[in-house]
């Protein structure tokens, strides 16, 4: 542990250190943080530029009393630093470790859990009135907020609260001019012109110095100064925006100088009213690599160079990596767009995430990036379809959550065919509970009109997709994991059809009926089943919505025991369709087991330890199925019974 972090384990330990010793641990944890994310990956180039402002909070606010709320939080790693969890840093994003994001379970530092961007805002707000309410008004309220994070409708909604509600509240806006990606709307563009206009303390001194040279009579300068302000306010100095909405506005300020911040947060510490203070930061800041490319080194791990004897070895390039889901549909999506002219797409400031970088360099006039506004995307969606084109919106299952009023009621009562590629659909591994897409089988299939499909592999996706762009008025969701694709052997593959399901696998007794990425899990767990004498059947679903009713009560017929699989939770979701669907047909199954994620929030950690956890790895359904099962079959493998 280096010098002057090794003796901070908590906020307080900050008040006494000079601006050098600062300085000196800020550049410690630049250190620290770029040791560990190249370790175990992570957000880099985001933490790197928040150091300055962490360093300056805690050292003028008095954190937890003072309310420190942070927008998105994935740049929270120095915070985590300098709030007692240094030593377990090493940790962060690894099972039992500690959370990339901010975790209220975590630390008392932590007042919310954050993975979704807009959020700050509105929990500061309520927060503080709290405060306010139960006579603790002094405390200082603050929301750090990033510059792409501040266009998300939901910011403003609790910024036009707040002009209103008059709290102590602080409102920082770290502006990088940087989401992941580029940031993108005309508030980028307004607060890029904001950066390049004269600080107002600028023009206050030289208005000042010029005025000290003129005889004034009967005036004082600083009200001179005031007529001044008001009237060239809105051509002169920046933050008009803000001011209009009821903040006193400040900066833009270095979010770099250390000095300058803490001199600045000492000035705003007692102003008793709403309060924005425009930050210039840099993403990347102090990392060479990182501030030259801060989209490349967003997220990611090994990017330091490596010792010889920590490279991997030569053989491991001859391994043939499969793609993932997410890169067989960037291909798929531009062929479409060659295709057929009026497929375009949509993202919500994921083009890199979801994919659609190629396409937006294809089809640049018809590639949107709404920014970090998923509800307008569905609506601009709709708008689209409704003049004929062929939306697609490429959209993270959590993130889509967001936009669930205008699935409802901008997509589906207007019967606008908008098709969503719900990636990261299922368990996303490191990220954890904020970012898991396990919830949008359930929400989606309750709304009328609403199609729901998930492929079993590349090839599939493919064809869904294209089905998907056939469909003129009917909204389709699409939903894929964030995994590498599976290769099956040569199975005869079924015509796509609607709410048709595909028998992969001919067997008795036990029929597996899997949902998308669970296909994969299912035929693997078919040979240890063999192996223990069940001869299970294996049906692809294709569907969801609508469910293949047909295969049900064909399978009703020589099979006791219906297993359903999915990588989403079970309330609500395919196996509660499929036990429904059960009951209505009165189908004769002797039990109905449906496999899983149970209802609580899943942690962070590797993919394949959480579905071990949730017992939807291959050996854990085949162990499940075995404790249900007491009636074994002859052994018949799992190659013989592949209908081909």
């Amino acid at each position: 542990m280096t010098e002057i972090l090794s003796k901070v384990n908590h906020p307080q330990d900050l008040k006494p250190l000079s601006l050098e010793e600062l300085e000196q641990l800020g550049r410690e944890i630049r250190e620290r943080v770029l040791e560990i994310v190249d370790r175990n990956g992570g957000h880099l180039a985001s933490n790197l530029g928040s150091v300055e402002l962490t360093l300056a909070l805690h050292k003028v606010f008095d954190v937890p009393n003072d309310r420190l709320v942070w927008d998105t939080s994935h740049q929270t790693y120095p915070h985590k630093l300098v709030t007692g969890r240094k030593d377990r840093f090493e940790l962060i994003r690894t099972y039992g470790g500690i959370c990339g994001f901010t975790n209220h379970r975590e630390s008392i530092f932590d007042l919310f859990d954050a993975g979704h961007a807009g959020t700050a805002c509105s929990l500061a707000l309520g927060a503080g009135t709290a405060d306010s309410l139960q006579g603790k008004g002094e405390n200082k309220t603050i929301a750090v907020v990033g510059d792409s994070a501040a266009a998300s409708g939901m910011t403003f909604e609790a910024l036009n609260h707040g002009g209103v509600n008059r709290q102590n509240m602080l409102v920082i806006l770290n502006d990088n001019n940087m989401s992941i990606n580029k940031a993108v709307g005309a508030l980028s563009a307004y607060l890029t012109k904001v950066r390049t206009k004269p600080a107002y303390q600028d023009i206050k001194r030289d208005l000042r110095t010029a005025l000290a040279k003129i005889p004034v009579v009967g005036k004082h300068i600083e009200e001179v100064l005031g007529e001044v302000h008001d009237r060239f306010r809105d051509n002169l100095l920046p933050g008009t925006l803000f001011r209009e909405l009821g903040y006193r506005y400040y900066g833009p300020v270095d979010g770099h100088d250390l000095g300058g911040l803490i001199q600045t947060f000492e000035d705003l510490k007692n102003i008793q009213e709403p309060v924005l203070l425009h930050l210039d930061t840099k993403k990347g800041q102090g990392f060479e690599a990182a501030e030259a490319d801060p989209i490349k080194y967003h997220a990611l791990k090994g990017f330091l160079p490596k010792k010889p004897e920590e490279d991997a070895p030569e053989s491991a390039g001859n391994v043939k990596k499969r793609p993932g889901y997410s890169a067989v549909f960037k291909e798929a999506i531009v062929e479409l767009g060659l295709k057929d002219s009026r497929v375009c797409t949509i993202t919500a400031g994921m083009p890199d995430g979801t994919g659609l970088l190629k396409f937006a360099e294809q089809f640049p006039d018809r590639y949107f990036d709404v920014g970090i506004c998923e509800q307008h995307g569905a609506g601009f969606g709709s708008g689209l379809a409704f003049g004929g084109l062929r939306p697609v919106y490429a959209v993270y299952s959590t993130f889509c959550q967001r936009a669930y009023d205008q699935v409802i009621h901008d997509v589906c009562i207007q019967d606008n065919s908008v098709v969503f590629c719900l990636d990261r659909a299922g368990l996303t591994g490191e990220d954890g509970w904020t970012h898991h897409g396990v919830f949008d089988i359930a929400f989606m299939r309750c709304v009328p009109g609403m199609v729901l499909m998930a492929p079993r592999d590349a090839e599939e996706l493919e064809v869904m997709l294209q089905f998907a762009i056939d469909q003129t008025t009917t909204p389709i969701t699409i939903r894929y994991p964030k995994a590498t694709v599976p290769e099956f052997p040569s199975i005869i593959r079924q015509e796509l059809q609607l709410g048709k399901a595909e028998r992969m696998v001919e067997g008795e007794g036990v029929a597996l009926f899997a949902y998308g990425s669970m296909v994969e899990n299912a035929w693997q767990a078919l040979d240890e089943l063999s192996k223990n004498g069940i001869n299970a059947t294996l049906v692809n679903a294709r569907f969801t919505k609508p469910l293949d009713v047909e295969m049900l009560k064909s399978l009703a017929e020589n099979h006791h025991t219906l297993v359903t699989i999915e990588e989403h939770v079970l309330m609500g979701g395919f196996g509660s369709a499929v036990a429904e669907a059960v009951a209505d047909a009165n189908l004769d199954f002797t039990r109905v087991l449906r496999l899983g994620i149970p209802d609580e929030f899943i942690t962070f950690g590797p993919r394949g330890r959480l579905l071990e956890d949730c017992g939807l790895d291959p050996s854990s359904i085949t162990r499940r199925i075995l404790e249900e099962c007491s009636e074994p079959q002859p052994s018949k493998g799992r190659e013989d019974r592949v209908l081909s």
